[in-house]
């Protein structure tokens, strides 16, 4: 009898030991299970890789672009608000004062010196932060004669903030009206000087807001004239060809979309 109880005693021993291992196993699973306190899932997916930095800071891969580039301007007027912002039209009207000259050989024989007088313009085209890409109209008034040119322009304004210089070369077309009697008489009506028209021109600009700027430029044109002679006309009887040049100092305001 007395075998029999310490048989029992040692089953209710063994049971008892067996629960506890059993509690404790289901309480450690239970607190793996627990949600991570940031919400995060233990069992779920990892979590995704940090951002990469951006291109050209510390730790990219990619090296920022040079001093000077478009790219680095583009990162500094984003970078830094500068006033200016991003255009993409230019309108420049222009007024100032030039000389001129065209050999003698294209007005008959006459001697018409280097006359001075007020110059007008107006360009307009498109841009893109460092470049420029139009056309521009250009006249100079003297006493001896009016002097156009007409023609498409480049320019590389390597600015920032507010204040731009450029330089640009135009190459166009150029003529001359108006010619005064003194040079050509009865015949002035009839006489034809134009040619071709190469310069270059260097300034800068200081914008007074996002959208408008003003600025002051010189320019220097080689003209490669030729005319053609009248028959009858002593004076112009064959035709003729020669270089002359126009030289301006311009004020303008630019006006600058969107």
């Amino acid at each position: 009898m007395r075998s029999f109880h310490v048989s029992s005693l040692r089953v209710l021993t063994g049971l008892a030991a067996l629960l506890l291992v059993t509690a404790s196993a289901a309480n450690a699973s239970a607190t793996d299970l627990t949600p991570d306190p940031a919400g995060g899932d233990p069992n779920g997916a990892p979590p995704p890789p940090p951002p990469m930095p951006e291109p050209g800071t510390v730790g990219s891969a990619t090296p920022p672009p040079p001093a000077g580039s478009t790219a680095a301007a583009l990162d500094q007027a984003s970078a830094q608000d500068t006033g200016v912002g991003l255009h993409f039209v230019y309108i420049q009207p222009e007024i100032g004062l030039g000389l001129a000259s065209i050999p003698k050989s294209l007005t008959g024989g006459s001697d018409t010196g280097t006359p001075a007088g007020p110059a007008f313009g107006l360009g307009a085209g498109v841009e893109l932060i460092t470049f420029q890409l139009g056309g521009r109209l250009r006249a100079l008034t003297t006493p001896q004669y009016n002097l156009w040119t007409a023609g498409g322009e480049f320019a590389y304004q390597p600015g920032s903030g507010r204040f731009w210089p450029r330089f640009g070369l135009t190459v166009g077309y150029a003529w001359a009206a108006k010619l005064n009697t003194d040079v050509c008489g009865a015949a002035c009506d009839l006489v034809s000087i134009n040619g071709i028209d190469v310069g270059a021109r260097a300034g800068f600009q200081y914008y007074v807001s996002s959208n408008i700027e003003v600025g002051l430029d010189g320019t220097l044109d080689a003209l490669f004239l030729k005319s053609k002679g009248l028959g009858g006309n002593p004076q112009f009887s064959s035709d003729q060809s020669g270089t002359g040049f126009m030289a301006t100092a311009l004020a303008h305001i630019g006006f600058h979309y969107p």
